[in-house]
């Protein structure tokens, strides 16, 4: 009997490891899933400077037509700085999320598999129709890139607020 005893007291010492071991992983994992979804939140200036940063360049081309040709270089930096903005402000929204998980193209374009589009058919509808009604070419495409860029605010709104419910549930 004592020999039973003896045994019967490793098992028991095993059995709480493994469960401490169960509760790490699930800790591991839980904090993996945290880190992940904190990674693809948007900072909350993110969407007025996307706003501002798609449509500053369209209204400088509007307001350089018909100046003359240091008027169509000034408008020719502003968007070239605009696009170096655009890229810029991706990159800090990344690194303002304080995790950095890499994401492939395919996995970040079947995120916005249904996002992307809507706010690009809106722009397109609402320069189309900015045109159509009679506004010039640099109306409609103020118009357009207003459109997108408070369509991509939305989105990065919608999103958040998702992944805050989603880490709230986590906690």
């Amino acid at each position: 009997m004592p020999s039973q005893e003896s045994k019967s007291a490793p098992l028991e010492g095993e059995g709480r490891s493994v469960a401490y071991a169960e509760d790490a992983l699930k800790g591991v994992e839980a904090a993996r899933e945290r880190a992940r979804l904190r990674s693809g939140l948007a900072p909350e200036w993110y969407g007025p400077a996307v706003v501002v940063t798609l449509v500053l360049p369209s209204v400088v081309q509007a307001w350089s037509q018909g100046r003359g040709g240091w008027a169509a270089l000034v408008a020719l930096v502003v968007s070239l700085l605009g696009l170096a903005a655009v890229l810029a402000l991706v990159r800090a929204a990344r690194r303002a999320a304080g995790v950095r998980v890499t994401r492939s193209l395919s996995s970040r374009l079947r995120r916005s598999r249904i996002a992307l589009p809507a706010v690009l058919a809106a722009g397109l509808l609402a320069g189309v129709c900015c045109w159509g009604y009679g506004a010039g070419g640099a109306a409609a495409r103020i118009t357009a890139f207003a459109v997108w860029g408070l369509g991509v605010w939305g989105v990065c709104i919608a999103r958040n607020a998702a992944i805050n419910r989603a880490l709230r549930e986590l906690a």
